[in-house]
């Protein structure tokens, strides 16, 4: 579709969302957009994907606007832009959709689209993902527990955020549990720590970490708990 086209059409919609246009209806249209990109086939039609979900997400459907943040993030059908990606984890964050909340926490970790490092809100955001069982954001708080980054040091605490993750459904953790439970001080080695972030900057798509990433992987034949 034409680019011009898009955007004036995505103004339209801003315009009728902004002076009155029926909020029902524009769930329903938002919802229609999102569905309608889910049911492209694979990796194919990357272009009309990301149109749709645009579309999707300017109407206020929190999961697309998770989904275009994260291809702002990675560059699918897009130039890499991680202020943009910040922008729309945020606007989903803002509707308690727990993958956008600890992303976007992520994003302050890793000190990525223009935000300062903070690790005060990283932590906030990855506590308001987990109390919805978020599994992502529940092993994010077990890292920075086992290893006393960002709050207090506590074996007891990561040990029960890992159990917590490992119920809603994260598969490291069974391996990071056992590294704790191992481990002669109660914390997280460094080279675990650098690993598990390395990991969570490469899913966000920080070309740096995906290739450090790779580097790791073929040095220690993708066994992490080492």
């Amino acid at each position: 579709m034409n680019r011009a086209y898009f955007l004036i059409f995505t103004f339209c919609l801003i315009f009728f969302v902004n002076t009155g246009f029926p909020s029902k209806k524009t769930e329903e249209i938002a919802d229609d957009y999102y569905k309608s990109a889910i049911k492209l086939p694979g990796s194919t039609g990357l272009e009309e994907v990301f149109e749709l979900y645009a579309r999707s997400a300017e109407l206020g459907n929190p999961i697309a606007q998770y989904n275009l943040a994260m291809m702002y993030s990675n560059g699918e059908s897009v130039y890499v832009d991680y202020q943009q990606a910040v922008y729309w984890f945020n606007k989903s964050a803002q509707q308690e959709f727990a993958p956008a909340q600890y992303r976007l926490g992520e994003m302050y970790y890793f000190e990525k689209g223009g935000l300062s490092r903070d690790l005060g809100k990283a932590v906030e955001l990855f506590k308001k993902a987990a109390e919805q069982h978020d599994p992502d954001a529940l092993m994010n708080l077990a890292m920075l527990s086992g290893t006393g980054e960002g709050v207090p040091h506590d074996t007891e605490k990561a040990l029960f955020w890992i159990k917590q993750a490992r119920k809603s459904g994260n598969d490291s953790a069974p391996d990071y549990q056992k590294m704790l439970a191992t481990s002669v001080d109660g914390k997280f080695t460094e080279d675990q720590q650098t690993r598990f972030w390395i990991e969570k900057a490469a899913e966000l798509g920080i070309r740096e970490a995906q290739i450090e990433l790779g580097i790791l992987d073929s040095g220690s034949g993708n066994n992490n708990t080492n």
